[in-house]
């Protein structure tokens, strides 16, 4: 062995600290997690996420980094994707910032409050536009803030977080990308794909090619990658007796490994986390009840291994929480998190000192900040980011160290076929490797592609979340808290971003007391067409459909809450399958319905509500020749509806004469259509993608039409932003659940799309006017996703959604005069669920309640009472609703209401300048006291008594 390795590393002794089961984490479900390509655990000073069982695999488990304990119930969850979180990470300039992707091709980011609690966020900060396939791994740069690069397959993509853009991509690959990782500098990407193969690339280098490749493992299959130097790199993988191997390579000159290492023999990846300041290298393998522990060195052998711990359960993932929340005091040089199949072990490792009442600074070196670096703009061109180091000293808590620039990375760029012309194992020529030079970054150019799923958002949707005050004790993190007010400073300066935030995001859904539902239906009919919402509702009534071939629709008055009797619920019989039913919005008694007969039957409901069963209605008019998709009233004149059928036309009926226009257009069945508030334009959506928009008295052809969603399986349509914009619900190409936004003057782009989840059934969209707020939901479902619809970007704010306990059929909205605005009660609907009605209130937490919230309640369209008659529209007569205002007598509106008055703190704050311990306040007070006591220079009474002289005490008396 050469003369330098006979020097003992300090870290050799470094051993882990067993710790007891109350100090785990237990109660967690994560048996069942499926092969990815990330950790399934990640770590900030702040917080720990890691996947779990249950819903697809779409959601994570947040805790605070100091929970201990069992959990079971309790457990904060992030209902993150609608399929498998694939991959996660925080970002290493913000401890309260996550980034996520999915095998549903989206990624978000999510803001954690700024304290630790055991609260999880209800709705993503923003979302990036969609992947073109499933993403498997994300990263984020080390020392570049807003910089992230993505793999999905073979692809390679870099982000801009502020603008949640692709900046570039790497498609230099074939094969799928099986590891990648950043530099320590933030300069290049290394990555080892299945195609055998380990490249280096240049993010700033105009090209997507790789500037060095060679050889990897033997075998295609999973590998790792990761970097332990400025120049060399290690990968894991299998070779070809099956046992599993680690390698090294020098980025300086990548025409093969430099050395391997060998291991034992598993089916479990080895998974490699290193900590730079110690040159500790772990590794894990998935499956396996140990973790490895070596020394990373610079010279041959690389990698000296020190120990191989066991653990007390099987690893499903690990990572390294950040330097900056260990507790050095107690000998702690660094602390994996490792997650089991139910709970999460930390693990200290501890290095063996005489005494830990001080500082030992020889092993524990100063650490990285969490400062960026530089901006993404000044990195791309071609600025070394200045690396930001801090003691971990608790004395010196805080004080950094002088800015440090950047080592340059050097590489050779050599030429770079496909997988089969790679690097001899010569290498190249004997020059001197020379190091990149960075070039101005211009993006790749990329073919347009017309369809209306295009992202037009120049502002950054990452928005500082407000504060919030938590009275929940934690447990504070030492070393992070001193880097106070510079690095908080800087932090919220780069993600801080001029983005309107919405009153409505922390909007709240609550089911009333059960005294208010109607119980126990039975005979509910599940086999509504999909063009019907199912469900129908006003102020005094609401309509569902019951199981049987005469097509019966029941009516059940709202104010006859309770259970209800075991017999046959009141309903209208039609004879022929019911297809769709709504109310009439200016009469609640009556009730239109479409059958598969092609016939639309009209009935009057009685005061009292139905008595038996019914098949007589008021009126029957024969629409069509083939079976009824849907019915939409108009929402201004009485007595105008529009009816669509399988015969792809469209007719506007007038109830009074029973006379009708018909749309002409259509060469696919109409999936559903769509009043404008004006009641001047009709916009329909069919199941060849295209939304068509008519303006119906003065042409029966559309006047514009567009590409909508490109599923084509179903959909629906609402006019949005006072009909400045129409949105439309379906399923993209890979039939996933979206949301798309259009303009009705230029159908040729779409404005901004979101993308939601791989559901199969359709979210059906209810919109409310006045707040602007979309509530989406579908058959089946338990939660209601609700999103403000701005008319800027990023068009979509995500709000708070309203969960569930059980699934539910539908919803029905009802009119704004139904809402108790005293109480803040922006939206009310109805709740159809197997065997129930429930009522929701949707409500807006405010602190000042006692007034009225005139900034959330403008004044509301009077949408209940019909502006014009049907002979009046047809003749070309167009009148607005009316205007009411919801101010309620007796109350103060809130623009009015007088200041606040500051309220008195019921403890002082602390001040430790006056702080004293329980020791100092014992000495007080026995001064105190021995200062009050009398001091008498006066001889006693009793001294100044005379006492019995002796010759008095004789015998001789």
């Amino acid at each position: 062995m050469a003369a330098w390795r006979q020097k003992q590393w300090k870290y050799k002794n470094t051993t882990p600290k067993i710790l007891k089961k109350e100090e785990c984490i237990t109660g967690l479900s994560a048996s069942r997690l499926m092969q990815t390509a990330g950790n399934y655990i990640r770590a900030s000073s702040k917080y720990m996420v890691f996947n779990i069982d249950g819903h697809g695999g779409g959601c994570l488990g947040v805790l605070p980094l100091s929970t201990t304990g069992h959990i079971s119930s309790n457990l904060p969850l992030i209902y993150a994707h609608g399929n498998f979180v694939s991959d996660f990470g925080f970002s290493p300039h913000d401890d309260s910032l996550l980034a996520t992707t999915s095998f549903d091709n989206h990624i978000k980011l999510w803001r954690l409050p700024d304290v630790p609690v055991l609260t999880a966020p209800s709705a993503p900060e923003s979302e990036f536009p969609e992947l073109p396939r499933r993403g498997d791994a994300l990263s984020w740069n080390p020392l570049v803030s807003s910089l992230m690069y993505v793999v999905a397959g073979n692809l390679l993509r870099l982000y801009d977080v502020r603008t949640t853009t692709k900046m570039f991509e790497f498609d230099d690959q074939e094969e799928v990308i099986q590891g990648a990782c950043w530099s320590l500098d933030g300069s290049h990407i290394v990555t080892s794909s299945k195609d055998l193969l380990v490249r280096l690339f240049d993010p700033r280098a105009n090209s997507s090619a790789a500037l060095q490749s060679c050889p990897g493992h033997e075998v295609v299959n999973d590998s790792r990658i990761i970097y332990v130097n400025d120049n060399r790199i290690i990968t894991t993988g299998f070779c070809t007796d099956r046992s599993r191997r680690a390698m090294i390579y020098d980025t300086r000159n990548l025409s093969g490994a430099l050395d391997n290492v060998d291991f034992d023999s598993s089916h479990g990846i080895l998974v490699p986390l290193f900590d730079q300041d110690t040159n500790m290298l772990y590794a894990y393998g998935r499956g396996d009840n140990n973790v490895r522990f070596m020394e990373s060195t610079s010279k041959p052998p690389y990698l000296v291994q020190a120990a191989c711990d066991l653990l007390k359960a099987q690893v499903k993932g690990a990572c390294l929480v950040p330097k900056t929340a260990v507790d050095v005091m107690k000998g702690e040089v660094n602390r994996l998190l490792v997650l089991s199949k139910d709970s999460v072990v930390p693990v200290p490792y501890i290095i063996p000192r005489r005494s830990y009442a001080e500082f030992h600074s020889d092993v524990f070196p100063d650490t990285y900040s969490g400062e960026p670096g530089c901006d993404v703009d000044a990195w791309l061109t071609g600025a070394a980011p200045q690396i930001v180091k801090v003691s971990l000293d608790p004395a010196k808590s805080g004080k950094k160290s002088e800015p440090v620039e950047a080592k340059a990375i050097k590489v050779e760029a050599q030429p770079v076929a496909h997988k089969t012309a790679v690097s001899n194992s010569n290498g190249t020529s004997g020059d001197a490797p020379t190091p990149a030079k960075p070039v101005e970054f211009k993006p790749k150019a990329v073919a347009k592609v017309a369809k209306p799923v295009v992202a037009t958002s120049n502002v950054s949707p990452v928005s500082q979340v407000e504060k919030e005050d938590h009275s929940t004790q934690t447990t504070p993190v030492k070393h992070r808290e001193p880097s106070t007010q510079d690095a908080s400073a800087r932090q919220s300066q780069l993600f801080k971003f001029s983005v309107k935030t919405s009153k409505f995001r922390h909007l709240k859904g609550t089911p009333l007391h059960k005294s208010h539902r109607i119980e126990n239906i039975r005979n509910l009919s599940n086999r509504v067409p999909g063009e019907s919402n199912g469900f129908a509702a006003n102020p005094e009534r609401c309509a569902i459909t019951l199981k049987g071939p005469a097509g019966l629709v029941s009516v059940l008055e709202l104010e006859n809450v309770g259970k209800l009797e075991d017999t046959p619920l009141p309903a209208l019989s039609h004879g022929v399958p019911v297809c769709d039913f709504k109310w009439d919005p200016f009469n609640n008694s009556r009730l239109a319905t479409g059958t598969e007969s092609g016939a639309v039957f009209l009935w009057e409901i009685p005061e009292g509500g139905l008595e038996g069963v019914v098949e007589e209605p008021v009126k029957k008019i024969l629409a069509h020749n083939d079976k009824i998709y849907s019915l939409e009233f108009h929402p201004l004149a009485s007595d105008v509806l529009a009816s669509s059928a399988q015969d792809f036309q469209v007719k506007i009926w007038d109830l009074q004469t029973e006379t009708s226009l018909t749309l002409e257009g259509h060469s696919s069945p109409i999936l559903a259509m769509a009043w404008s508030s004006n009641g001047i334009y009709l916009a329909t959506y069919s199941k060849d993608s295209i939304i068509r928009i008519y303006e119906p008295r003065a042409s029966t052809s559309p006047i514009r039409e567009g590409k909508g969603p490109s599923g084509g399986r179903s959909g629906r349509i609402v006019w949005v932003l006072n009909d400045s914009f129409v949105a439309v619900s379906g399923f993209d190409r890979n039939s996933e659940r979206c949301l798309q936004l259009f303009d009705p003057e230029d159908l040729s782009v779409g404005v901004a799309s979101v993308e939601l989840n791989n559901a199969p059934s359709l979210l059906i969209p209810y919109y409310d006017a006045d707040s602007h707020t979309i509530f989406l939901t579908a058959k089946g479902d338990t939660i209601v996703q609700a999103y403000e619809v701005t008319p800027d970007a990023p068009y979509f704010q995500v709000l708070s959604s309203f969960h569930a306990s059980n699934q539910h059929q539908a919803l029905a909205f009802l009119p704004k005069k139904c809402c108790d605005v005293a109480n803040i009660e922006f939206a009310k609907a109805y709740r159809l669920t197997q065997t129930m009605i429930e009522p929701i209130s949707f409500t807006v937490p405010r602190v000042r309640s006692e007034f009225f919230q005139d900034d959330l309640f403008p004044d509301t369209s009077v949408t209940w009472e019909a502006s014009s008659t049907s002979s009046e529209w047809f003749s070309g007569i167009d009148k607005q609703a009316k205007v009411l205002s919801l101010f309620p007598e007796g109350m103060t509106k809130l623009s009015e209401a007088p200041p606040e008055k500051v309220k008195e703190r019921k403890y002082e704050k602390f001040d430790a300048a006056t702080y004293k311990t329980a020791a100092q306040k014992r000495d007080e007070l026995v001064n105190a006291v021995t200062a009050n006591l009398d001091k008498h220079e006066d001889p006693l009474p009793q001294d100044l008594q005379e006492g019995v002289d002796s010759d008095e005490w004789s015998d001789e008396d």
